[in-house]
């Protein structure tokens, strides 16, 4: 049974003088692929990303409310 790997990142490598030296892929090892077509470990990424991002926009949206309550109360 052969083993199946999936790419999920690139590290960008640098020189020296911070110039790009090359990018290196990052893989996981996958197992067996749900009714989706994702592998296990993709859907846990694409849930943890969701629910990171979800809490940066929600973060994003009550500070652009406060600023705009802020705003008025200035007039």
């Amino acid at each position: 049974m052969s083993e199946t790997f999936q790419k999920v990142a690139y590290i960008g490598l640098r020189n020296d003088d911070g110039s790009y030296l090359m990018n290196v892929p990052l893989y996981i090892k996958v197992s067996e692929v749900t009714k989706n077509g994702l592998t296990k470990q993709q859907e846990s990424l694409i849930h943890k990303i969701s629910e990171i991002m979800m809490k940066h926009y929600e973060r994003q949206i009550n500070e652009e409310i406060a600023k705009r309550r802020n705003a008025n109360e200035d007039i």
